[in-house]
């Protein structure tokens, strides 16, 4: 199992090694570190990732169809001679509609 960091004796450990193997040896106890930077490296993105929500399609698709069907409504609008109050109706119930899954979704998450 990779380890989660690097301790800083690890790094004081190499450059001891370095000044008492010499020169000689350098490239070995510097791929050697490599490894281990990438090993804690590699081990922290494999753990992001297990940590990242999966995609929410629903949500998706519901974002997409309010997208869809506010377009329409605001050409209506805008040739119909809604107003400024036409707009904000229809942009604050899609914006309500989809706040209130997010939150549904959220409190059933919870559970």
């Amino acid at each position: 199992m990779p380890p989660e960091k690097l301790e800083p004796d690890e790094m004081g450990a190499a450059f001891a090694a370095r000044r008492e193997l010499g020169p000689q040896y350098e490239l070995e106890l510097a791929e050697s570190l490599v490894e281990r930077v990438n090993a804690v490296i590699d081990a922290r993105l494999a753990e992001r990732r297990t940590r990242r929500p999966p995609l929410d399609w629903a949500q998706m698709t519901l974002g997409l169809g309010s997208l869809a069907l506010s377009v329409p409504l605001v050409a209506i609008l805008a040739t119909q001679g809604g107003g400024t109050i036409g707009f904000m109706m229809v942009f604050g119930v899609v914006a309500f509609v989809n706040l209130a899954y997010v939150l549904t979704r959220a409190l059933h998450r919870r559970d």
